[in-house]
């Protein structure tokens, strides 16, 4: 069997913004060492951030570190990582700079001064919009890549990555596959960087690719999990995808029922439909099931100025409103009410890591989403800010551990690993399709993934247990292509049966996860649900890790959760 065989300092998996990011510090601090990043999408095609619109948060005068610190505190329900947030934070000014420099441009108004969105009904944190709606993030992309191109730092594409490389505990590189031609891949490392993003279930084309197997990868390797109870269900129109309500809700627009009420003032008459998706989900799906569906969105109280922080130049989201507007339905998303729907999209959770992105596994670097950080609740441009600075932090730790970390090579098997990764190639079966439809038939239906309570996620891990068991393995793939899909879909199950049973254990309502057979906090439950591999069993180990108030500089003296009261 012919091996590609390629030896490198540090691996990075993943090119989207924590793993470009992690690229160019890495080069920065390293500018001899080999460094290698691979995706399993096209090279440089930039992940995530190529499908996002650019805008991106950032702590400027006169707001301080320690406002936003608090405010996220707040909004988190108390679980916060204090000592990380205030990392990112720190260094949220740094990358926006950075961006800046290197040719992205954010929106000013007339006068010169940044416009910006507060986020959330919060009281310090901004959003600061993009120059072109529609097009930041795919030239955030283009300006990381030309750095790193600059820097002759090794890129590859279309290779899916399918096991970490051992030796002694310590992770020293990955096999995988090109999902094209078939070629095998042995990677060897010093460091590795896991940047592949959180898992997910492939909803829509803007959320295809998170779909968690390099999570699992690492679970298997020894990492530890944590928040995966939470999960990103987000307000979708029906007929489309679109980005921006994080910044159209702040500037008024909102969701009415079918007796044309703006129904989330019942809920929260402190924040009506300026909050989290979390709640609006929650708050759609109870008007839905007391019959006062459908869901529409109102942009009528939305000033005709602002509409330029929304109205798409190019990109993805321009070929959807030309489409909608001119060639198809008819549709102004900037004129028309349109249907609106909640749509299950990723997962929260991740793997446990330090501010740095140390793993409990030597070797392995977590950054960006991959990571765990939110739980399960999102401001407007959260994620281009964490994941570069998470990824920059990675980066540097990276080129850090060149110095210390021993140069091993695992001893493997590798034609047997190979072997059992081709077995699915040509042989008769489940398609990767079939079963991704029976695990998304389980996970998202509204006492699942919205108002959870035991019954339900019982029944529904006994169906993924199932799926585990039976269907997974009886999957099959016609090339290396639909490999690459089953793979995906395997991730998808594990993702599934991990988010279904985090939340069966976490007993409260708190943040971005609302059980409705216990709708309050347990306030003596104020701490990270975590999974570790217990030996060679299926069932994860559950154990908590309170938040150590203790060691940080905020008490928590309020709770966003309290703004709401679901009690119908």
């Amino acid at each position: 069997m012919k091996i590609n065989r390629i030896a490198t300092d540090i691996l990075i998996i993943g090119t989207g913004s924590a793993g470009l990011w992690a690229g160019y510090r890495a080069s920065e601090l390293a500018p001899e060492a080999q460094i290698t990043l691979v995706d399993k999408g096209p090279r440089d095609w930039g992940g995530l951030m190529t499908m996002a619109g650019g805008d991106f948060e950032a702590v400027l005068d006169p707001d301080t570190v320690d406002q936003w610190i608090q405010d996220f505190v707040y909004y988190f329900d108390g679980l916060c990582d204090q000592k990380l947030m205030e990392e990112i934070l720190t260094r949220s000014r740094d990358r926006l700079a950075d961006y800046e420099r290197f040719g992205c441009e954010f929106f000013r108004m007339e006068d010169g001064k940044r416009k910006f969105v507060r986020q959330r009904g919060l009281d310090h944190v901004k959003l600061y919009p993009a120059q072109l709606k529609g097009r930041g993030g795919e030239l955030m992309v283009k300006n990381l890549v030309s750095q790193l191109k600059q820097r002759k730092v090794q890129r590859l594409g279309r290779i899916m990555l399918t096991e970490f490389l051992q030796q002694d505990g310590q992770v020293c590189g990955a096999l995988g596959f090109d999902a094209i031609t078939g070629e095998s891949y042995r990677f060897d490392a010093r460091v590795v960087i896991a940047a592949t993003g959180m898992g997910g279930w492939k909803t829509s084309y803007g959320k295809n690719t998170p779909t968690g197997e390099t999570m699992q990868m690492a679970w298997e390797a020894g990492a530890v999990l944590q928040d995966m109870e939470f999960a990103r269900v987000w307000n979708m129109p029906r007929l489309f995808g679109w980005e921006g309500q994080t910044v159209l809700m702040p500037l008024g627009a909102r969701f009415v029922n079918r007796n044309g009420e703006s129904f989330m003032e019942r809920y929260s008459p402190v924040l009506g439909a300026n909050t989290d998706p979390h709640y609006t989900t929650i708050a759609m799906a109870m008007e839905i099931r007391a019959g006062r569906g459908p869901i529409t969105f109102d942009l009528s109280r939305i000033k005709q100025e602002n509409l330029i922080l929304l109205r798409p130049q190019n990109g993805w989201q321009k070929l959807n409103y030309d489409k909608l507007s001119a060639l198809g339905l008819g549709l102004d998303l900037f004129r028309d009410s349109t249907e609106w729907v909640p749509q299950m999209t990723v997962s929260y959770g991740g793997m446990q890591a330090t501010a740095w992105g140390e793993t409990a596994v030597p070797g392995l670097l977590a950054a960006g989403t991959a990571r765990a950080t939110e739980p399960g609740v999102y401001a407007g441009g959260f994620a281009l800010m964490s994941t570069s600075v998470l990824g920059h932090m990675a980066g540097e730790k990276a080129a850090e551990l060149l110095q210390s970390l021993p140069r091993v090579t695992a001893e493997c098997d590798e034609e047997r690993h190979f072997a059992s990764t081709f077995a699915p190639l040509g042989r008769e079966g489940l398609t990767p399709k079939e079963v991704l439809t029976r695990i998304q038939s389980v996970v998202f239906p509204y006492d699942v993934s919205i108002l959870k309570n035991e019954q339900a996620l019982s029944r529904a891990l006994k169906e993924l247990v199932r799926i585990r068991e039976e269907d997974v393995p009886a999957m099959a793939a016609a090339d290396p292509h639909y490999l690459l899909k089953l793979i995906e879909t395997k991730a998808v199950a594990f993702v599934s049966e991990m988010y279904v049973r985090a939340s069966l254990e976490r007993r409260e309502t708190r943040a971005g996860h609302y059980r409705e057979d216990y709708p309050t906090r347990n306030e003596n439950d104020l701490a990270w649900l975590c999974l570790k591999r217990n030996g060679s069993d299926t069932d994860p180990e559950f154990y908590r890790v309170p938040v150590p108030l203790d060691e940080y500089r905020f008490p928590v003296t309020r709770y966003y959760q309290d703004n709401f009261n679901f009690s119908e």
